[in-house]
């Protein structure tokens, strides 16, 4: 069960990064590929608000230049340690099917917060994973392509097979991993 949000996950591994206003936050989620993300300050700032109600951030104003000010947010031991604790989550199946986008969220910020050792062990963990759900799809499809409609038949050759792209990537990260430890 999560305590919060996957939005505030992202908040708290970006935070984590260095201090930022709701504002910056807004231009990363414009800017970059996190823009699964909303850049709404209808979404952000109540999020930015539940994270230091929680604890897991707090935030200071600002004065900059002129008259602007502006209200950084900085996280806190405790959003810290709610971090590392999503992060090193062990992988369900449950994940590997409905939250893919989760497990690669915990990835993107983990060498910062736990280091390429952690990041290393998870790549091993989720390639491990994979290895062990795609024949289940293999054997379903097997079992079933006879009474499957086309469409139904290719949606799920097409699930497959981004699986299997993810283990391929997973494997070459892992790879990547290992030279970089050995130089």
């Amino acid at each position: 069960m999560k305590d919060y949000s996957l939005l505030g996950y992202a908040l708290l591994g970006l935070i984590y990064q260095q201090p930022l206003s709701g504002y910056d936050v807004k231009k990363i989620f414009a800017l970059t590929p996190m823009t699964g993300f909303s850049d709404s300050p209808g979404a952000i700032y109540p999020a930015l608000r539940k994270l230091e109600q929680l604890g897991f951030v707090r935030s200071e104003v600002q004065q900059l230049a002129g008259l602007r000010r502006r209200r950084a947010f900085e996280i806190t031991s405790k959003g810290v340690a709610s971090l590392k604790a999503w992060q090193n989550k062990p992988i369900a199946e449950e994940d590997m099917v409905r939250d893919m986008a989760e497990l690669l969220l915990r990835f993107a910020f983990m060498d910062e917060t736990l280091g390429e050792e952690r990041s290393l062990a998870f790549l091993q963990e989720f390639a491990g994973k994979l290895s062990a759900y795609i024949p289940t799809l293999r054997r379903y499809l097997d079992a079933h392509a006879s009474v499957m409609s086309m469409s139904g038949r290719l949606a799920l050759e097409s699930g497959i097979q981004e699986y299997e792209a993810r283990l391929a990537w997973a494997k070459n990260s892992i790879a990547r991993y290992r030279r970089r430890k050995k130089e």
